[in-house]
């Protein structure tokens, strides 16, 4: 449930920071696609790690 709008947050701040430092299109893309991954996986795993402990 957390883990879709973690990707687009991530992937927006990839965005950001590749703009931030003047990078083109396909860098942009780039570090937002890698961004949003990382995200994506570490809201999974803490997802998974609360639902272990009863959490959620």
């Amino acid at each position: 449930m957390f883990a879709v709008p973690a990707f687009f947050i991530g992937a927006l701040i990839g965005w950001w920071r590749a703009r931030k430092m003047g990078g083109k299109t396909l860098d942009l893309v780039q570090y937002g696609f890698i961004h949003g991954l990382a995200f994506f996986l570490i809201v999974l795993v803490l997802t998974v790690i609360a639902d272990w402990q009863g959490w959620v």
